[in-house]
């Protein structure tokens, strides 16, 4: 289950956010949009390599043309089955 706040109780306890225990989507209090999730550092460690992966392709988007990224998506998918 994931926690919904606001920023506002973020800044009236702080420790919200430090000590994060689980998921928390933080939203606009008045127009009730997402602007940031914090995920509990355990959580974290273990998505890291996956979220630098996809970071860096964001990154690189456009140095990667629709051909070359559909290839390293090949790639990836045999580098992960091989890993196993």
């Amino acid at each position: 289950m994931m926690k919904h706040i606001t920023v506002s109780d973020v800044v009236k306890k702080p420790s919200i956010v430090t000590n994060a225990t689980e998921v928390t989507l933080i939203e606009d209090a008045k127009r009730h949009i997402a602007k940031s999730v914090v995920i509990p550092y355990a959580i974290y460690q273990q998505l890291r390599e996956r979220l630098d992966e996809e970071l860096y392709l964001l990154e690189n988007a456009d140095a990667l043309d629709a051909e070359a990224y559909r290839a390293f998506l090949e790639i990836e998918e045999a580098a992960e089955d091989l890993a196993r």
